[in-house]
């Protein structure tokens, strides 16, 4: 892991999404640049995120989930929560991860999340699985779908590798690989 830099502190966080509210925001993402359930604070911001009746989206790698966080997501009505996952196995998932066990803690926590929803009757939060397409795991999308269903989850959303450094590079997929793409 790579230690943060220039994080806002909760209060300046408080502060913007206070912010986006006077100023007619309806819905916050949170996602990027690392994983935000790192943050001890994050249940605190997506309360707020929630007491305006914003619409939120938290994207998380699902290794951090505690009990605590997924009733908090349940109750606040939280609207959807994206897993990133790589791939439909620990084989292929955990080496994109670079974490040993990161498939299982994901899988574990978007099972957990779906069945206290169903225990709750709740609808929300909405559960998607969020699948970056690389070289290694391309040609699994229909796996990708059963595992999506095997979770509970609503949605599979592809996304094409946005690649900057030379280790994102290496996971392009080739001319071939492209041109075989469903």
């Amino acid at each position: 892991r790579r230690p943060a830099v220039d994080e806002l502190p909760a209060e300046r966080w408080l502060e913007i999404i206070d912010e986006a509210a006077v100023a007619g925001g309806s819905q916050v993402f949170v996602l990027g640049g690392g994983e935000p359930l790192l943050r001890k604070d994050t249940p605190l911001l997506l309360r707020r995120i929630k007491s305006y009746g914003m619409k939120g989206m938290l994207t998380t790698n699902g290794t951090l989930f505690t009990q605590e966080l997924l009733e908090q997501l349940v109750d606040t009505e939280w609207d959807e929560v994206h897993f990133s996952v790589d791939g439909p196995s620990p084989e292929i998932h955990d080496p994109l991860r670079g974490q040993d066990g990161a498939f299982r803690k994901c899988v574990q926590a978007a099972c957990r999340l779906a069945v206290l929803k169903r225990r709750r009757g709740a609808s929300l939060p909405m559960i998607a699985l969020h699948f970056v397409l690389t070289n290694r795991n391309w040609d699994q999308l229909s796996a990708m779908v059963e595992l999506a269903e095997a979770v509970g989850a609503s949605r599979v959303d592809f996304d094409s590798l946005v690649a900057y450094r030379p280790e994102q590079k290496a996971l392009e997929l080739d001319a071939d690989q492209l041109a075989r793409l469903p």
